[in-house]
């Protein structure tokens, strides 16, 4: 196993991190790869907000890299079926039901950890189109509160 780096910041090391975190590869696989820890990367993160906010937008990117691939992977029938011969030596096409399952399988673990990592965007209640707009709700509780004291 690779021994992991000491705290010091190097910019392509930064750079590989947040482009593999935006194509949607996971923190832990990415540390393992560059020999850094992902207690190191989540310091950082504590650390420095620029970075903080970039690590985050890569994250946001990668969110969509995985929901495409579990659109891909859905998508992808071509092990679905096989090729079976009969008794009389013809042959007919036979649903694959473990090429089925798997690939449900790694969707529907997408979807899931999308929505727990993501659920404004991804979860059962996310509200398609833009953010609803709290402003006007919130200073009317804000008002009663105040109107309470």
């Amino acid at each position: 196993m690779a021994r992991a780096r000491k705290a010091e910041r190097d910019p392509a090391l930064v750079e590989a991190l947040l482009g593999g975190l935006a194509e949607g590869i996971t923190l832990r696989k990415l540390c393992r790869r560059h020999g850094v820890s992902p207690a190191l990367v989540h310091r950082w993160r504590l650390e420095d907000k620029d970075f903080a906010r970039t690590f985050a937008l890569a994250r946001e990117a990668g969110f969509e890299a995985i929901a495409e691939e579990a659109l891909e992977i859905a998508d992808d029938d071509a092990q679905d079926f096989l090729e079976k011969e009969k008794a009389d030596g013809s042959t007919t096409l036979a649903k694959n039901p473990d090429n089925v399952a798997r690939a449900r399988l790694r969707v529907e673990t997408r979807l899931k950890l999308l929505s727990k990592w993501a659920p404004g965007k991804y979860g059962e209640g996310a509200a398609a189109g833009p953010a609803p707009d709290w402003s006007e709700r919130l200073a009317a509780a804000r008002a009663r509160v105040l109107k309470g004291r």
